[in-house]
């Protein structure tokens, strides 16, 4: 009995609630106009709350999430870091701790991992309560030192006839062997970038030996269409027309009263047109 009665309440509540006037009175919105007025609701109801993050001040944010806020409450409360996502992390869990309440923003999802190394710290840090201890360091545990004990075992494990790094000279000091060394990297590196050049050159220069095939075979073509045409406009009596012409034509004199003159001005003294 006393389970129906409540079910009908819950049953009438939840009527009366979904036909009230604040929930026929909301509004739709985007998700990043619900952040901003979310945020902006507990910057104005708490003074500890302050967001902190890249071009979340003058810029509005990269998604726009913060605009607005930093022209309202000023840049104490809406803070510009630089490009550091380690540093402005490790604030905000620093701020937390001491009472705060930062919101960190972030451009992309996969920089808040950076905030694992600063609780894995501050999971050091803390004493345990009483003989057992806390499970967050049980839970959360920093990628960076998994990745340096690979290394230190990849490095260390004896690997038997292959030569990692050739063998230290213990007679001169360790600046000069590591001189040593990198002047045998650079040289190897530059023997492999000529290798990777030569290799690409080869390729390069094939190109441009067949673009000038290219071009000599449209030359070739061009000077054959040419002559195809010409073959096609010869006519052979305006051809013998005019070998009989330069035959009959009575050659110029190349002089004129002892000088030597134009073509065009000793036809002009003799009155041919």
């Amino acid at each position: 009995m006393l389970r129906t009665r409540l079910i009908q309440a819950a049953s009438s509540a939840q009527r009366a609630f979904s036909t009230s006037q604040k929930a026929l009175a909301a509004k739709q919105m985007t998700v990043r106009d619900a952040l901003n007025s979310a945020l902006d609701d507990e910057l104005a109801r708490d003074d500890r709350v302050f967001i902190l993050g890249e071009e979340v001040a003058q810029y509005d944010g990269a998604y726009k999430v913060s605009r607005g806020l930093w022209k309202k409450y000023g840049d104490k409360r809406v803070i510009d870091t630089p490009i550091t996502e380690m540093g402005f992390a490790g604030i905000a869990v620093g701020a937390a701790m001491a009472g705060l309440r930062p919101v960190c923003e972030f451009m992309t999802w996969n920089f808040s991992m950076q905030a694992i190394d600063h609780a894995k710290i501050l999971d050091c840090a803390k004493p345990p309560v009483g003989d057992r201890p806390l499970p967050i360091s049980h839970i959360i545990e920093s990628p960076r030192s998994t990745w340096l004990n690979e290394i230190n075992d990849i490095l260390h494990r004896d690997r038997v006839g292959e030569v990692i790094a050739p063998p230290l000279d213990k007679s001169k000091s360790d600046k000069m062997e590591a001189a040593r060394l990198i002047v045998i990297r650079r040289r190897k590196m530059k023997k492999h970038k000529l290798k990777k050049l030569r290799r690409k050159m080869k390729f390069e220069w094939a190109k441009v030996r067949q673009r000038r095939e290219m071009r000599k075979e449209k030359a070739f073509q061009a000077k054959l269409m040419s002559q195809i045409k010409q073959a096609e406009a010869f006519s052979a009596e305006q051809h013998v027309a005019e070998i009989l012409r330069q035959a009959n034509e009575t050659p110029l004199p190349r002089f004129w009263k002892g000088r030597r003159l134009p073509a065009f001005i000793i036809k002009q003294k003799l009155g041919i047109k």
